[in-house]
Parts: C-alpha cells; structure tokens; sequence
C-alpha cells in the first residue's frame, strides 16, 4: 500500500477542523444544557401558574358564595326598609293616634265602657 504524503497545508487543515469539532461539541453541550435549563423553568412557571390557577378558582368560589350572601341580606334589608315605611306612614294617620292614646294614655270615646281589674 502506498501511503499518500501529507503536506504541511494538509495538516494545519486537519488541525483546524478537529479544533471545530471541539468547539461544534461544546456549543452542542452548551446548547443542550442550556436547553435543560430552559425547560425546567418553563415546567416550574407551569406549576406554579397550575396552582395560583387552583387557588385564584377557590377564591372565586368562595366570592361567589359570599356575593350571594350579601345579595340575600340586601334583599332582607330592603323588605324591613319597606316594612319600616309601611309603619312609618300607618304611624302618621288619625288612626294611630287614636290607638296610641287609647294603649298609652288611657283615652276613652263617648260611648265606649271601660272594663278594669279588680286586683
């Protein structure tokens, strides 16, 4: 077998591309490290928008029941509110008046018999 001489051009050639290689091999590892490393960010900003998911979900849950609560309550009051008007305006007539003195005064109209205990 005839081996073929290698020139010094050769060599520097042969040289050069095993330094590429290297470099080409460490950026690779580099970039796969790199890439790792971006994965495990993006799979903890994942999980962690999982469960600020789950909990933001329970607190609109629970708003949502304590929306219902109050709304109840609302209406509540605004029944009293029209309770308290009713009496309000019964408690402006003629009427009323004449009960309220009858109860706390005493107040007796001709014609009317009083009825007291004997104690």
């Amino acid at each position: 077998m005839r081996r073929k001489k290698v020139s010094d051009g050769d060599k520097e050639s042969g040289a050069m591309s095993g330094k590429k290689r290297r470099r080409s091999a460490e950026a690779a590892r580099e970039n796969r490290i790199g890439m790792t490393v971006i994965f495990f960010v993006v799979l903890l900003l994942f999980i962690v928008l999982l469960f600020e998911g789950h909990r933001l979900r329970a607190q609109i849950a629970e708003n949502d029941a304590r929306t219902a609560s109050l709304e109840s309550a609302i209406l509540a009051e605004e029944e009293r509110t029209a309770s308290l008007e009713s009496k309000r305006d019964y408690m402006q007539t003629d009427e009323y008046a004449k009960q309220a003195a009858k109860d706390y005064l005493g107040l007796v109209e001709s014609g009317e018999t009083v009825f007291r205990r004997a104690d």
